[in-house]
């Protein structure tokens, strides 16, 4: 009688073990990837419109503990994306022929209650009541005009756009923490794609 509830036991045991390997497996590794601190470009285009080269993008901004800490206690954010002209060379290293860092903002109000993102090349401001919209706003870049491209019809070229937190905005105190903690460390992918002719 003893000897068999000894072997229940172990059978029990056996088979809880297998259910808890069972849900681990079947867990989708996107819901756990998803909590992770990230940037990540979904898509980018960059079309010729009346005489002016526009660019649209739709960035993921995923932050850490460490940098929604920050903002909630006054420190304003930078994301700079950058974006690059690269003509591909056969015999030589691949010409930038343009790079140019276009800079946004993050910061919370605390009387307020609001989240602002501003656009500092165009100085557009926008207030919002949660983070997920404001880092959703940050993250849609719409017809934003890149002038300093001009017209590179007669080019063949491709397009480079990366986004990261740019830990040299913060302030000095917090920047030596900042480069060696990863929670900080916020970078995007870089996407490339043929520039429209």
């Amino acid at each position: 009688m003893f000897n068999k509830n000894i072997k229940q036991t172990h059978f029990d045991r056996r088979m809880l073990h297998c259910l808890i390997g069972f849900v681990l497996l079947t867990t989708p590794i996107s819901s756990i990837a998803d909590e992770q601190p990230t940037i990540d470009i979904k898509a980018a285009s960059l079309s010729f419109q009346d005489q002016t080269y526009l660019l649209k993008a739709h960035i993921n901004y995923q932050l850490s503990d460490d940098a929604i800490k920050a903002l909630h206690n006054g420190i304003t954010l930078t994301f700079n994306v950058d974006l690059s002209i690269i003509e591909p060379r056969k015999w030589l290293w691949d010409k930038h022929r343009m790079s140019l860092t276009l800079p946004f903002q993050i910061k919370y109000h605390t009387l307020a209650e609001t989240y602002q993102v501003s656009n500092k090349t165009s100085n557009l401001e926008h207030n919002f009541s949660s983070l997920s919209t404001a880092l959703h706003a940050l993250g849609i870049l719409s017809d934003i005009p890149i002038h300093a491209l001009g017209d590179s019809n007669n080019i063949s070229a491709n397009v480079s756009l990366k986004a990261y937190l740019n830990i040299e905005a913060l302030p000095l105190p917090m920047r030596p923490l900042a480069y060696i903690t990863p929670g900080w460390y916020l970078r995007s992918n870089t996407l490339q794609w043929p520039l429209a002719q």
